[in-house]
């Protein structure tokens, strides 16, 4: 093996331990892995979005294995008692981000399919990936809070960061909230609460060009 050879092995070795795990992604609402009351991933109109911890009436009480593993989210944790003169009209934007690696061997832009269950109040009017239209809503639904489900829904990409957006119209006013479940088929993950790479990955990338640069002194 030639210097250059083992140099070129090593730092991909040590940028491949590096790197994040890409794979199917599915994620539901209410995660809190720090318990902070705060969804690990979602806002709610580009604010903090809560674990709901008292639901409005009427409410199925979640999570559901049939209905959504998801948990209620909301721009405020108290849903219950929202008299239904406030808050009339207003879109909630429930958004989640997530960074893709399909498009870095494919060209600037991916296409893959989504699955989505979830409930609302009041409807979902739509989802959109980027500002596009999934076609994704339940207001055709006979009650706002019906069953909801949409599978193999087609969406295209972008190269690393992605944004799907949850609009919800709550036009009767009163209480608002999400809860859903959704999976990105391949080459996704979730973007982390923090753009800070952990230390364990920093350590091996800096072994790898240690190893090399040991290397290179040894041989000069």
């Amino acid at each position: 093996m030639t210097f250059n050879t083992f140099k070129f092995a090593a730092v991909a070795a040590a940028l491949a331990l590096s790197a994040p795990a890409f794979a199917s992604l599915t994620y539901a609402t209410g995660q809190d892995l720090d318990h902070d009351d705060l969804d690990d991933q979602f806002t709610v109109n580009s604010a903090q979005a809560y674990l709901v911890t008292a639901a409005a009436p009427g409410w199925p009480v979640l999570p559901q294995p049939s209905v959504t593993s998801g948990r209620y989210i909301s721009w405020d944790p108290i849903q219950s008692g929202r008299p239904s003169t406030v808050f009339r009209n207003n879109v909630y934007n429930y958004s989640f981000q997530f960074n893709w690696a399909g498009s870095m061997l494919q060209g600037n832009a991916d296409t893959t399919t989504f699955d989505f269950r979830w409930i609302s109040d009041d409807y979902l009017t739509d989802v959109t990936l980027n500002g596009t239209s999934l076609g994704v809503n339940n207001i055709g639904a006979s009650k706002v809070w019906r069953i909801s489900n949409s599978a193999s829904v087609v969406g295209e990409l972008l190269q690393g960061l992605n944004t799907i957006n949850f609009l919800v119209n709550n036009t009767g006013g009163g209480a608002n909230g999400l809860a859903a479940d959704f999976t990105i088929h391949g080459n996704a993950v979730a973007v982390p609460s923090s753009d800070v790479p952990e230390p364990a990955p920093l350590a091996l990338m800096g072994l790898g060009l240690a190893i090399a640069l040991a290397v290179s002194r040894k041989r000069a």
